[in-house]
């Protein structure tokens, strides 16, 4: 193969790796916010399939950025140093499409899409393609300086593009407006757990799933949102488990269950404290439940119940006819508008605050 058409190849691994570098930090900057179907938490930051201690989004970003940095700097080397160079970078490019058939293999496994997971599976299964079709020996790349110019031109548009979806996202998060959005069907308290006053003048409805860890995360909010306005606030609580949490709906008869004897905050706040537990011991409850005095044939009774089962099938039907352009959890809906801002209690006790004020001058 001559010098100019290796050089295709060599600069089409080099663009690649800078797309995978923007890609991951699309992907990171909404991570850790919520668990859902279409979504990567579950899986990349699963400590479970850590790469020795590194969640699996910034392995990639590292992977990628190494990558193209390799790439970039051998332009500029004299030549034994760029034989050590594509070395390294033809074995990096040959681990990360085996590691991407790997975290396949377990999102098909685990039953969980996870969208970064296909986007580092077809970059790495093309930089392997590119890298067999220049020859995996094959280092002859001509060096002008126009390729030069190219490549910096290449890093100065990816550098651009992230920094202008990096200000965009938080504009948005700055953006008060933005915090709550109406949407398209009322849902209705019905039978569903009600935490603080039943009287209260803020209504905020949470949909949760007992095995997601921002779900749990966000119990410790709402703990705190009640502890602030215990006379003008009350939590709605809905259940929405996702079908790859495979003990979560189990989990939520559970809770239901204790609901039927008066325990339902205790199980909700015990299950969410340990709910890793649930994997490996999806009976755990019954152990809070004897813990928390409940009769224990009653609570198995209630638990098998149509009643419960009906009442989570109903939760997770108002969940997908609401309007949400995301579903995920957790989701909360203050006075009826999804909350889209930073879930912590000051951005809640601002929204909450705002609320009051518009009753209060009604």
């Amino acid at each position: 193969m001559n010098k100019n058409n290796n050089f295709i190849y060599h600069y089409a691994i080099f663009l690649f790796s800078l797309i995978g570098v923007f890609l991951t930090f699309e992907i990171i900057s909404s991570l850790n916010t919520d668990c859902s179907s279409g979504g990567c938490s579950n899986l990349s930051s699963n400590r479970d399939y850590y790469f020795f201690g590194i969640p699996n989004y910034y392995l990639g970003m590292i992977h990628y950025t190494i990558l193209s940095t390799l790439s970039y700097i051998s332009l500029f080397t004299n030549k034994k140093v760029t034989d050590w160079i594509f070395i390294t970078r033809n074995t990096m490019i040959v681990f990360g499409f085996l590691y991407s058939i790997y975290l396949i293999s377990i999102m098909f496994n685990e039953q969980i899409f996870c969208q970064l997971c296909i986007y580092s599976a077809t970059i790495s299964s093309l930089l392997f393609l590119f890298l067999i079709a220049s020859g995996i020996k094959n280092k002859a790349v001509e060096t002008k300086k126009s390729i030069k110019y190219l490549y910096f031109f290449s890093i100065l548009v990816i550098i651009c593009l992230i920094l202008f979806n990096f200000s965009k996202s938080t504009n948005n998060n700055n953006n008060d407006n933005t915090l709550l959005q109406k949407i398209s069907e009322d849902i209705e308290v019905l039978e569903s757990v009600v935490f603080g006053n039943p009287n209260a003048k803020i209504t905020i409805t949470e949909f949760t799933d007992f095995q997601c860890p921002h779900c749990a995360e966000a119990a410790i909010l709402v703990n705190e949102i009640l502890k602030k306005y215990p006379k003008d606030v009350k939590v709605v609580i809905k259940n929405s488990p996702l079908s790859f949490h495979k003990q979560a709906y189990k989990a939520a008869q559970y809770a239901l269950a204790a609901n039927e004897q008066g325990k339902y905050k205790e199980m909700y706040y015990a299950i969410f404290k340990d709910y890793k537990k649930l994997k490996s011991n999806e009976d755990w409850p019954l152990e809070i439940a004897q813990n928390l005095g409940l009769d224990i044939d009653k609570f198995v009774k209630d638990f098998s119940s149509e009643k419960i089962k009906k009442q989570i099938d109903l939760e997770m039907e108002q969940f997908r006819s609401s309007g949400f352009k995301k579903l995920s959890v957790p989701k909360f809906i203050i006075q009826g508008k999804e909350f889209l801002g930073k879930r912590d209690i000051e951005t809640f006790s601002q929204i909450i605050d705002q609320e009051l004020n518009l009753i209060k001058y009604k």
